[in-house]
């Protein structure tokens, strides 16, 4: 299954021509993928995340405009300093605070965070939400492999 779901991924993002038509697919494929409500994409600039794709299924935007200090979210800061998918969720005995008070704030119960790597750095973020169940390892592999070839697709964009 998790082949199938890189594969369609692949081809999706394979005919995107502009960053923001790349990300907002990324976003979508993601949300499909695991069956999520909502994915957002966030560029890395210094300590912040600025908010530049999403894909919700449900009628609020998944991002609400969030812009925020890496610094005060310790997984997230995490992610992008390893590039290693990390996972947060309320179903857990003892969630990090600062990550579940913002997934309480988006009215989700889980979120996956994957690195999305380009010109060999944690170019962005992708944030997966979720409610009803936590995301495990093996997603997080899947979402890091979507995450890899929306990296090597915008490099071919950005460089065209």
């Amino acid at each position: 299954m998790a082949g199938e779901q890189v594969e369609r991924a692949a081809a999706a993002l394979e005919q995107e021509q502009t960053v923001s038509g790349l990300l907002t697919t990324a976003c979508r494929e993601l949300v499909e993928a695991f069956d999520a409500g909502a994915c957002v994409v966030s560029r890395v600039v210094g300590d912040l995340l600025v908010l530049l794709a999403e894909f919700s299924r449900e009628e609020r935007p998944a991002g609400l405009g969030h812009e925020y200090l890496i610094s005060d979210y310790p997984l997230t800061a995490e992610t992008i300093a390893v590039g290693e998918p990390r996972a947060v969720s309320l179903l857990d005995e003892s969630p990090e605070p600062m990550e579940a008070a913002l997934l309480r704030s988006f009215g989700f119960e889980s979120l996956l965070m994957v690195c999305l790597p380009s010109g060999e750095s944690c170019w962005g973020l992708v944030e997966i939400y979720a409610n009803g169940k936590a995301f495990d390892e093996e997603q997080g592999a899947v979402a890091g492999e979507i995450a890899a070839l929306t990296g090597r697709r915008l490099e071919r964009i950005e460089a065209s």
